[in-house]
């Protein structure tokens, strides 16, 4: 397994809970966009596993739904 550190530059979610404020959706949105996550893939050069841990990880970390969202790798060292 390769940890690797991603930065979301952009994140759209399904926010289909109608009691959810616009102000509330901007705030897990700020949040995932100031935060770099850890994911853990098998291989860093799959685009496809990388871009999948990234989602399920900000699913994981938001309790909602990704819709589409793009990032950028910061580092794999540790």
């Amino acid at each position: 397994m390769t940890t690797l550190l991603l930065h979301v530059t952009e994140v759209l979610f399904d926010f289909d809970d109608d009691d959810f404020t616009l102000e509330d959706q901007q705030s897990v949105i700020d949040y995932v966009l100031g935060n770099t996550f850890k994911v853990e893939v098998f291989d860093e050069n799959n685009s496809d596993e990388v871009a999948d841990a990234i989602v399920e990880e900000v699913t994981d970390a938001t309790g909602w739904c990704v819709i589409s969202l793009n990032y950028r790798q910061v580092s794999n060292t540790f």
